[in-house]
């Protein structure tokens, strides 16, 4: 086995000894850890403790080849959880009846938008506990994003990976009292975990109407609209795929909580009751006309009797107050259409559009359009 990054002996050592491993006090005067486990009798692990030293790659090699084989896992297995002692991964697993290893470009792209916007709403879910964030920009849930890490996808089923440091931030900031002495990183995964297994559980359990109420009544709700509307997103239709979630949580700080082993299903029948949660938490459906910036991503207009193209367009649509881009569907008039079509053609030309932007899941319904242009390069 071959690292393309070499692990730490630190890191090695404290993953050792979160699965039980014992360090050996004699060995160190020799610059070696040396380890052994009660539950492995007559076997020893050894490896040097500078990284510096001639066989230390073939011996941290041989450790995790070793480990492997008591565990009965694979060495890259192994590997990857030693790279991620420090972290909480979160791991989103998109599957559905089709070719399930790869995902419609702009449906991937929305997917990583959406984790995002599950996190951070996850975030302010722990700093401020209420049914709907009128923005998701708390310093500290942006601090938690910035610090988190795109993972490598993994084979089989297309599998995002985001590894959270469990001590990336030193300041609780605006955290509110609580009872748990857990790292406020910690607090978001473990909030954000058990908020999808209440959600659902209630879906499974039909009782949504029950849940809604007492989220409503709560001082400290866990589901909110943002984290409802992050999870609509991550449906797509023309696929129609279920979801996976789960979290493993960093060896530095195991979880009490046996339920947090678990993964969550969201089923693709889920979702629609998902997005009734989302409508249900949010006091005010904002229907106000907006100015938008965004790109064409697809004409689906058809011919009309007169010979030119009208209908359909899917735009990417920049949020003004929030930052974040999302999909909308708006329907155009011939003159539009035609606009919208010379913005598509030209490389990197943006579009101005004047409407009202319904909420629900992506593509958004984007009405009542007052005005449409292509912005001049410049």
């Amino acid at each position: 086995m071959t690292c393309d990054k070499a692990v730490a002996p630190t890191d090695l050592r404290d993953y050792l000894r979160s699965q039980g491993w014992a360090l050996l006090e004699e060995a160190l005067a020799d610059r070696l850890y040396m380890v052994e486990n009660a539950n492995f009798p007559m076997r020893q692990l050894t490896f040097p403790m500078d990284a510096t030293a001639d066989d230390y790659s073939e011996s941290v090699d041989i450790v995790i080849a070793k480990l492997a084989d008591m565990m009965g896992q694979t060495s890259s297995s192994i590997l990857s959880k030693v790279r991620a002692l420090k972290d909480d991964v979160v791991r989103l697993r998109v599957f559905s009846d089709g070719n399930d290893s790869t995902l419609p470009l702009s449906f991937a792209s929305t997917l990583i938008g959406s984790t995002e916007k599950l996190l951070r709403a996850a975030a302010c879910t722990v700093l401020r506990p209420r049914t709907y964030h009128g923005r998701l920009n708390l310093g500290e849930a942006a601090q938690f994003v910035d610090a988190a890490r795109f993972g490598q996808t993994e084979e089989g089923s297309f599998v995002l990976k985001v590894a959270c440091p469990i001590h990336a931030m030193q300041v609780q900031g605006d955290l509110e009292p609580s009872d748990s002495e857990e790292p406020f990183v910690r607090q978001v995964t473990l909030s954000l975990h058990r908020a999808l297994s209440q959600l659902t559980s209630a879906i499974e359990r039909d009782e949504l109407d029950r849940l809604v109420d007492d989220l409503k009544r709560s001082p400290k709700p866990l589901v909110s609209s943002n984290l409802c509307e992050a999870l609509s997103a991550m449906h797509e239709e023309r696929a129609d795929n279920s979801l996976d979630i789960a979290v493993d949580w960093s060896s530095l700080r195991m979880v009490n909580d046996r339920a947090a082993g678990r993964t969550i299903r969201i089923q693709r029948d889920y979702f629609s009751r998902i997005e009734e949660v989302r409508r249900e938490l949010r006091p005010v459906e904002l229907h106000e006309e907006d100015t938008f910036i965004g790109t064409v991503e697809r004409l689906e207009g058809e011919m009309g009797q007169d010979g030119r193209r009208a209908g359909d367009v899917v735009l990417s649509l920049l949020l003004p107050d929030e930052g974040e881009t999302v999909r909308a569907r708006v329907t155009l008039s011939a003159d539009d259409y035609e606009r919208a079509d010379r913005a598509h053609m030209r490389n990197g030309a943006y579009v101005l559009v004047m409407g009202r932007l319904g909420p629900g899941r992506q593509p958004r319904q984007l009405t009542h359009v007052l005005r449409f242009e292509v912005l001049a390069a410049r």
